[in-house]
């Protein structure tokens, strides 16, 4: 069984003053946001090795179900 310890100091979580800066300023905050979670999405048709993947797999199964 895990010993667990609580800390009952009151210490004081007060940001510094850099980092109070860097967030005031929303607009790279937001782009630094957007910048991690959203990644750059190329449509398929675009994406040649994604687009040559489908049409070959396409075509396979084409051929699997038409060798009847």
């Amino acid at each position: 069984m895990r010993k667990f310890s609580i800390h009952k100091e009151n210490k004081e979580l007060e940001p510094s003053e850099e980092q109070i800066r860097r967030h005031k300023d929303f607009s790279r905050l937001h782009h630094d946001y957007e910048r991690l979670t959203k990644r750059g999405k190329k449509p398929i048709y675009q994406d040649p090795k994604l687009y040559m993947l489908l049409v070959l797999i396409g075509i396979i199964l084409l051929i699997i179900f038409l060798e009847d």
